[in-house]
């Protein structure tokens, strides 16, 4: 049987060459983890703060992507996201979608820093025991 979720998260990292500096490998990756993220909380798709982090995840690679080539500065603008949304928030509790929102925009940016401890999270240690952490192709 054909894992669909490997051959989506495999088409994006290998579109182009992995390069820890390069823009489109960390909007690859952010990619991914919005499809992990999707993946992993399927069963929730009412839930209103997991749509939210899974989208938010996608505008995060768009906002990498066009960032002018610097990860540096694609890290700096979701640092700036994630503190502008986390100072306007009015819930209360982590699951509110401004949380999830925030949390995207932290995630992207360690994404953008080189820190894939998020990626090996969802990646890994799954309920259904699939680990997808092989297909990142991360450094060691």
């Amino acid at each position: 049987m054909t894992d669909v979720l490997l051959d989506r998260i495999t088409s994006l990292v290998e579109r182009y060459p992995v390069d820890e500096t390069s823009v489109l490998t960390a909007w690859a990756r952010i990619r991914v983890l919005s499809l992990l993220v999707g993946d992993l909380h399927a069963e929730n798709r009412d839930d209103e703060a997991v749509t939210v982090l899974q989208s938010q995840l996608g505008l995060a690679a768009s906002i990498t992507l066009s960032s002018g080539g610097s990860l540096e500065a694609a890290a700096g603008h979701h640092d700036r996201l994630a503190a502008d949304l986390a100072a306007v928030r009015t819930e209360k509790g982590r699951r509110s979608p401004l949380v999830s929102a925030a949390r995207a925009h932290r995630m992207a940016a360690a994404v953008c820093r080189g820190d894939h401890a998020d990626l090996r999270l969802f990646a890994s240690a799954r309920a259904d025991g699939r680990d997808y952490t092989g297909a990142l192709r991360l450094p060691a």
